[in-house]
């Protein structure tokens, strides 16, 4: 006996279909109605380059079982292929969606009322929102496309692509009654945080902005490259209205993070000071401490389950090109193997595709996006058999 179990059935259901690619994008957010029968989707007609600044993608709802067509409510050229248009549900406003467009000479927010068709502009592009749907963060998505290919959104040329670290740029809060944008903090007042040599004479952007539990802090990584090293991050919290700005993670490898609570955020990294690894630290200050060091060992798309029992994470493709898609138990570190999905080399680079999988409201299925069956399109993986077993430390299927 070596303490494995059986693993209960697991379903992966497609729910879009050809003609037409489809995804959701990034596995922060997810793509679940508040009422739980929808899936918001894009639906483009290319996988194999990255975008151009006039490629217009659709963005619709789905059934949450594949057996409605993908039915569009609006488009888009403010897109790129690891986080789509940053389309997502409003916290406080059932079907009421989220998305970012390029209007005018700007990128701009979008609030779309699915029933009447109703949109209120913002005039800036929106990265996350508050739990509560107070306000969204923002930040440079031109700057963002020049530094990190397939994260950013191509049309509009970045006016500070030629300082360092900005006075007037870097991570903005848009206050979603009033519509009025704010800068939290100054790309160069970042740059000044525990700063040091190696930050000085390089061009600094910011990435993947995450709000806590309660919206009482946000979190975003700071980066710079210097030329001919390896991109260099920096985990950083503030209060949303800019107070006691502070580094919670300077490894200087940081990569993708979840928060847990109102302090704890869990984030792969840690190299040149420590080894790397998924870290449990602390906006307050608590020790640093390494989570599930014997069954997680490489960097993935991680995100606790709405009821905190479980992580789900993935990873890249190995030798034999499979994404392994996994869940991790909160309570024992006890790992799981759930699938593996099969991603070619011509997916690879700034157009891969990822599996970000992403949670439904009540901890029992996740979506995935896949190109395993030769074209870009959604899944939904039924957990709940999973989830609902027994605790046992000792399985580690």
């Amino acid at each position: 006996m070596d303490g494995r179990q059986s693993l209960p059935d697991i379903s992966v259901n497609r729910v879009t279909h050809a003609p037409g690619e489809h995804f959701f994008g990034y596995y922060d957010k997810t793509p679940w109605s508040i009422s739980g029968d929808l899936l918001l989707a894009m639906q483009t007609t290319f996988h194999d380059r990255q975008p151009e600044a006039d490629d217009r993608i659709r963005l619709g709802t789905v059934d949450c079982e594949g057996k409605r067509l993908f039915e569009s409510f609006a488009t888009t050229t403010a897109w790129c292929w690891q986080q789509g248009t940053m389309l997502q549900w409003l916290p406080n406003r059932p079907d009421t969606v989220l998305y970012n467009d390029r209007r005018k000479d700007g990128f701009v927010g979008v609030v779309h009322e699915l029933r009447t068709g109703h949109e209120t502009e913002y005039e800036r592009a929106i990265y996350a929102l508050d739990p509560l749907g107070r306000y969204g963060i923002g930040l440079n998505f031109s700057r963002l496309a020049t530094h990190r290919a397939g994260y950013g959104y191509e049309g509009l040329r970045d006016p500070h692509a030629h300082e360092p670290a900005p006075d007037a740029d870097g991570l903005w809060r848009i206050d979603l009654d009033s519509g009025a944008a704010t800068l939290l903090l100054s790309l160069s007042a970042i740059v000044a945080i525990d700063t040091d040599d190696a930050m000085q004479g390089h061009t600094h952007w910011l990435n993947h902005a995450q709000i806590n539990t309660d919206g009482s802090r946000v979190a975003v990584l700071h980066r710079w490259a210097p030329p001919g090293s390896p991109r260099q991050t920096r985990l950083l919290t503030v209060g949303p209205d800019g107070s006691d700005p502070r580094i919670v993670w300077d490894a200087r490898h940081v990569s993708h993070y979840d928060w847990r609570n109102t302090d704890e955020i869990l984030v792969w990294g840690g190299a040149p000071a420590r080894q790397n690894a998924f870290w449990c630290v602390s906006d307050s200050g608590n020790e640093p401490q390494i989570f599930a060091a014997n069954v997680l060992h490489e960097d993935g798309h991680c995100s606790y389950s709405p009821n905190r029992n479980w992580i789900v994470t993935d990873t890249y493709p190995n030798d034999d090109r499979l994404r392994n898609l996994m869940l991790v138990r909160t309570l024992d570190a006890c790992c799981i193997n759930i699938a593996a999905f099969y991603a070619p080399r011509s997916a690879d680079g700034p157009f891969r595709v990822d599996l970000h999988p992403r949670w439904n409201r009540d901890s029992t299925k996740l979506c995935i996006d896949s190109i395993h069956e030769g074209t870009r399109q959604m899944y939904v993986v039924d957990v709940g058999p999973v989830v609902a077993t027994p605790r046992n430390p000792s399985v580690n299927l």
